[in-house]
């Protein structure tokens, strides 16, 4: 009887234990490692006496995400196959802008629908291709521009 006494008891520490671990894990908050330098830099427009401010972040060395949505924008319509899709807000990873392509005129998907991204290089500016999500695999593919 003793014996399975401090069976139980070693087993309720290690889940104790166990369980500490996995809170302490689970509540850190999340670190970027990325080496990138944020510049911020500050416009003003005037125009017939009216005054806009103009914010655009870049990452030093790399295009804006404004110029690789314009950038992925022409891509796009300069497609037959893309007519009726818009660029979307991009993302940076790593020095690859990922540009969402967005249904612009309803049909076979609603308005507003994400089909895949194109890539956009953040430090020349130039398409890399598409990237899509086969729906019969759930594998992402990659397409040459």
């Amino acid at each position: 009887m003793q014996r399975n006494t401090y069976i139980l008891i070693g087993v309720v520490i290690l889940i104790f234990v166990a369980a500490a671990g996995v809170s302490y894990f689970l509540f850190q908050p999340a670190v970027n490692n990325s080496p990138n330098v944020t510049n911020n830099t500050t416009t003003t427009v005037v125009n017939q006496g009216t005054t806009t401010q103009q914010n655009q972040t870049t990452t030093s060395g790399y295009i804006s995400s404004a110029q690789a949505k314009s950038i992925a924008s022409n891509y796009l319509n300069s497609k037959s196959d893309y007519k009726g899709l818009g660029a979307g807000t991009p993302s940076l990873k790593g020095s690859v802008y990922y540009v969402p392509m967005v249904v612009t005129v309803e049909g076979q998907h609603s308005v507003g629908t994400v089909l895949g991204d194109v890539l956009v290089d953040a430090k020349t500016g130039k398409v890399l291709g598409t990237e899509t999500v086969d729906i019969t695999t759930d594998e992402k593919v990659r397409n040459p521009p």
